[in-house]
């Protein structure tokens, strides 16, 4: 992949990052799965229980209600992280 798309892919991508608990990490991947397209769910530090959400720009008003909704459901406290960048 050149850097064109790189910096492409990196503009249509929002980055949240949350701390939940392990027994959440499973469920929360299985939803958000489901909303294929919308987001990308990975661990970024399996031992502390941080998640990124990378998020497509057209879906982060869908996405910032289907997390609140989720957050009614499990704790997930939002983190600041900077230790990798917004890409896939």
């Amino acid at each position: 992949m050149d850097n064109t798309n790189i910096e492409q892919k990196q503009d249509a991508m929002i980055c949240r990052y949350f701390k939940v608990a392990h027994r959440d990490m499973v469920f929360l991947k299985f939803i958000l799965e489901a909303y294929e397209g919308m987001n990308v769910m990975s661990t970024v530090d399996n031992k502390a229980g941080i998640i990124r959400i990378a998020i497509m720009r057209g879906f982060l008003d869908d996405m910032d209600r289907l997390l609140a909704e989720l957050g009614e459901q499990v704790v997930m406290e939002p983190v600041e992280w900077h230790d990798e960048s917004c890409t896939y």
